[in-house]
């Protein structure tokens, strides 16, 4: 009977996650100009990569690569104000837009991440900080996956996220145009410049790394109730969906 009642609840369960999937991934909503502003973001930041990382003089400036690299990262975050804009203001909304927008969000701090550590890669505190995001993130997904399949979810970001994507942004825009300027002022090479720059860049990289950890004790606390059933967070089920899609076909009809 147990068994029975396992095998019941697994296949509801995929059930869920299979429709959720046709919700979020409809091919009406691939083209609409909110999202593709999205995957133009994603290409800006494969730019920002190259620029930053690959050194290059302009005009007999040897940082023009990393002005260059800022210049995608200050359109990318224009595009990401413009999507949104125009998705409320001429009703392009759609739940692709609503999966894009922050995967591209993710994308953007781990590239940034990514760049400064691979630069500054004597800065241990960076790695971490690279390394903790993207152990992160890689559970968020599995949790959110998890979730649906029960038909559950965190119901968007809560307060201690925004709170640790806020103080990201913060330090990675702060490293991002500061960090080269740092090193120039406070070389390594002397014991007051290693100990200067380490103190700057090391506190913030720290200040990153904090609020992620706390951010992420919440999400798994609240992962755990959600997954036993103790939370109000719900989406829609299989069958409510099906019903919702079957009623749009026909008006289509």
């Amino acid at each position: 009977m147990q068994q029975s009642s396992n095998k019941l609840e697994k296949s509801q369960g995929n059930n869920n996650f299979k429709n959720i999937l046709r919700k979020y991934f409809n091919r009406n909503d691939i083209w609409l100009l909110p999202n593709v502003l999205c995957y133009l973001r994603f290409l800006l930041m494969l730019a920002f990569l190259v620029l930053y990382l690959v050194p290059f003089s302009l005009a007999g400036n040897d940082k023009a690569h990393y002005l260059l690299a800022g210049a995608m990262i200050a359109t990318s975050a224009f595009t990401d104000f413009l999507d949104g804009f125009i998705a409320r203001k001429f009703q392009k909304t759609s739940d692709l837009g609503k999966l894009l927008d922050p995967c591209a969000d993710k994308l953007s701090q781990f590239g940034i991440a990514l760049a400064l550590a691979i630069t500054f890669y004597t800065y241990p505190s960076l790695f971490a900080l690279l390394g903790f995001y993207f152990l992160k993130d890689f559970w968020m997904f599995f949790a959110v996956i998890s979730l649906a399949k029960r038909n559950r979810t965190f119901g968007g970001a809560r307060w201690y996220g925004k709170v640790s994507t806020f103080l990201m942004y913060v330090v990675l825009g702060s490293l991002l145009i500061a960090g080269p300027y740092i090193v120039d002022i406070y070389p390594a090479a002397t014991q007051e410049g290693f100990y200067y720059s380490h103190l700057i860049i090391d506190s913030l990289a720290s200040l990153a790394l904090a609020a992620n950890v706390f951010a992420f004790v919440l999400y798994f606390l609240a992962y755990l109730k959600l997954k036993h059933g103790a939370g109000k967070e719900e989406i829609e089920s299989g069958d409510e969906y099906s019903k919702q899609e079957e009623n749009t076909n026909a008006e289509n009809l």
